[in-house]
C-alpha cells in the first residue's frame, strides 16, 4: 500500500492547520534531537555504516541485552518486509483490523496470508503471527502477560509483536526482555512516532541472535541513513529525558473523546492509546474527511479501508488544546 497510511499530508494540496491523520506525539521533536540533528548535517558526506551496528551497542546499553540482539531498519516498515522475507513461501496469520502493512509485506514475497480475529488465536498454525500492540487502528492493548503465554504455548509459530505504540499506553508492558528467553518471539519497534522523527525513518527489531543473522542475509546495506543513525545514538543516551509525559497526553486524549462524544452523530471508541476510532452514525468517512480539509484545515484519517472494520470510521489522534478545539467545531457543524 504506497498510498492510503494514516498521513497522507504530501497528497493533500489545501493549507492544513490541523492534522490528526498521524499517530505521532503531537508535541513535535524534542527540540534537543533537533539541535543535534542540525548540528551534524555534515554526516551526510560520508557513507553509513551498512547496517548500522554502532546503534546496537546504544540499544543494547538502554535495554540492558546483548548489542546483537538488535537489528536496525529504515523504519519499522522495512523490518516488516524483512521478516516476511525470512517466511518467504510460508504461512502468516494477521490479527485484524490492523495495519495495512504485515499483509503487504507477505504479499510481496510469496507468504500466504490468513487474516484472523483474536479470538482465533489459540487454534493458530501458520507459521507466523503478526500482532500489533497496542493495536493500530483502534488502540486496544494486549495484555503481556496474556500474550507472552500464548508464545509460550505456541512454541511452533514464530509471533511478531509490533510495539511501534507501547509507549503511548499505560495498560500493557513490553515484550522485548522476552525475546532472550525464547526462539519464537521477534519484537517490532519504532523511534519515529515517539520522538516525532517520522521522516528520518528508524525502527529496529529485536529477537534472538539466529533470527537476527537471518535477517542481515537479507537486508539492503545502507537502508538506515547517517542522520537516522545520529538521531538513534542520541535518543537512546537521553532517552527518558527526551520522552513525553504519557498521562498528559492520555488526559488530553480523553477530554478530546468527550467532547466528541457529546455531538450528535459521533461515538468515540474505547481506547488505551493517543489515538481511537470515531464512528460516524451517519454520512460517509470519505466525505466527512474532504469535508474537514476543505472547511476547517483539518485533516483526520479515513479508516474505512482497515481490513476486518465494519462501519464508517475516522481516526483521530490527539492534537493540542487549540487544534482539538478545531476538530471540535468541524465536526459540530458536520453533524
Amino acid at each position: 500500500m504506497l498510498e492510503g497510511h494514516g498521513d497522507d499530508l504530501h497528497l493533500i494540496k489545501k493549507d492544513i492547520k490541523a492534522n490528526f491523520s498521524s499517530n505521532v506525539y503531537f508535541g513535535g521533536c524534542p527540540a534537543e534531537l533537533t539541535k543535534v540533528l542540525q548540528k551534524g548535517l555534515s554526516c551526510i558526506s560520508n557513507y553509513p555504516s551498512p547496517v548500522a551496528n554502532e546503534l546496537n551497542v546504544h540499544a543494547g546499553n538502554h535495554y540492558g541485552l546483548n548489542a546483537e540482539s538488535f537489528l536496525f531498519t529504515n523504519g519499522a516498515t522495512e523490518a516488516f518486509y524483512l521478516l516476511a522475507h525470512l517466511f518467504q513461501g510460508k504461512t502468516a496469520s494477521i490479527v485484524v483490523p490492523t495495519f495495512a502493512e504485515y499483509e503487504d509485506a507477505c504479499l510481496a514475497h510469496g507468504v500466504e496470508v490468513n487474516l484472523i480475529q483474536p479470538a482465533e488465536l489459540e487454534s493458530v498454525q501458520t507459521d507466523c503471527v503478526f500482532i500489533c500492540n497496542p493495536n493500530n487502528p483502534d488502540g486496544k492493548a494486549w495484555n503481556d502477560q496474556a500474550l507472552w503465554s500464548l508464545i509460550k504455548r505456541k512454541s511452533n509459530v514464530h509471533f511478531i509483536i509490533d510495539e511501534a505504540y507501547i509507549e503511548f499506553t499505560a495498560t500493557t508492558a513490553s515484550l522485548i526482555e522476552k525475546t532472550q528467553h525464547c526462539k519464537n518471539l521477534t519484537v517490532v519497534r519504532s523511534l519515529t512516532k515517539t520522538f516525532v522523527i517520522p521522516g528520518v525513518r528508524l525502527g529496529y527489531l529485536v529477537s534472538n541472535n539466529a533470527i537476527i543473522e537471518e535477517l542481515k542475509m537479507k537486508k539492503m546495506p545502507w537502508s538506515v541513513n547517517a542522520m537516522a543513525i545520529l538521531a538513534g545514538a542520541f535518543i537512546f543516551k537521553n532517552y527518558e529525558k527526551l520522552k513525553f509525559d504519557l498521562y498528559l497526553v492520555l488526559e488530553a486524549k480523553e477530554r478530546l473523546c468527550q467532547a466528541i462524544n457529546k455531538i450528535d452523530g459521533f461515538e468515540c471508541k474505547l481506547s488505551s492509546t493517543s489515538y481511537f476510532l470515531v464512528e460516524l452514525k451517519f454520512g460517509k468517512a470519505k466525505e466527512l474527511k474532504e469535508y474537514l480539509i476543505e472547511q476547517h484545515q483539518v485533516l483526520v484519517r479515513d479508516a474505512t479501508n482497515f481490513k476486518g472494520l465494519d462501519g464508517q470510521y475516522i481516526r483521530v489522534a490527539v492534537q493540542s488544546d487549540a487544534q482539538n478545539q478545531r476538530l471540535i467545531n468541524g465536526l459540530k457543524e458536520w453533524s
